[in-house]
């Protein structure tokens, strides 16, 4: 948050305007999350200063460290403007500050809009696209813990080589055609990287969550398999037993059916 920006920033030219450290204050423009940070570092970069950042009570401490300072120098201002102005000159002498943006989006264009310190107290270095080798040997070593053949792994690397040298070229030819920019950055062939990576990570869970589930299914049939043996077998043991029932089973339904001839006769003697 901004709060704890702020407090970055007083350590960070304490360190080079009060203890006269070299220091290097490198930020990438996806660290920015508010608009107030670029607009400190536009106030460092023209002044070498940000207003209000330090409490008084804070700049009497400056004060009190620098004030041996200035009797090494000479300097016959030890009035708290003339201290505060040491203190400036040394963290503009001391502190180097890297801002690494991207061009990619209207973010770039407007922050050199509205902050024309990013420009003019700046030097700027265009970092040129990466050679093919550059590609593959990176490609190549972002993949090189990822499980699979080598030969696979070699068609990855090569695959994505070529997405981002087609791609390059392919915004060559838009912007000679139409004069727009489409910036294809050393950035974006990380992201390619990632993005496959990830891709991949989930396409191998999705793969091994049905696999579980295939060999589940098919440890299920495998035991239905063997229950049904285990019956069949048991039907086997059963045969014979069951013509043996059905036999006295017949022998019982004759003999039910002559003993209810008998009792049926004797029911019409009696009758009569």
């Amino acid at each position: 948050d901004t709060t704890a920006w702020r407090e970055d920033l007083k350590v960070l030219l304490r360190k080079a305007g009060e203890m006269g450290e070299s220091t290097v204050f490198l930020l990438s423009d996806v660290q920015i999350k508010d608009e107030s940070y670029v607009e400190d570092l536009n106030n460092l970069l023209n002044a070498g200063e940000v207003p209000n950042l330090f409490a008084a009570d804070e700049v009497s401490q400056i004060a009190e460290t620098l004030t041996p300072v200035m009797k090494q120098e000479g300097a016959a201002d030890f009035s708290p403007s003339g201290l505060w102005r040491l203190f400036v000159q040394r963290c503009r002498a001391n502190m180097h500050i890297v801002l690494a943006m991207s061009p990619i989006g209207e973010a770039f264009r407007n922050r050199l809009r509205k902050f024309p310190s990013l420009v003019n107290c700046c030097t700027i270095d265009w970092f040129t696209a990466w050679p093919a080798d550059a590609l593959h040997t990176v490609a190549h070593s972002y993949f090189r813990d990822v499980e699979m053949e080598e030969s696979t792994r070699e068609a990855v690397v090569k695959a994505c080589s070529f997405f981002q040298v087609s791609v390059r070229e392919a915004s060559q030819e838009f912007f000679s055609e139409l004069r727009r920019h489409n910036y294809v950055t050393p950035t974006s062939y990380l992201e390619l990287l990632g993005a496959f990576r990830s891709l991949l990570d989930v396409k191998r869970s999705e793969v091994s969550q049905a696999k579980s589930r295939y060999d589940v299914g098919l440890e299920k049939l495998q035991q239905t398999a063997e229950s049904v043996e285990g019956m069949q077998a048991e039907l086997i043991e059963l045969q014979p037993k069951l013509v043996v029932a059905t036999k006295e089973t017949d022998e019982l339904m004759v003999k039910i059916e002559k003993d209810s001839a008998d009792a049926q006769q004797v029911r019409d003697k009696v009758e009569v």
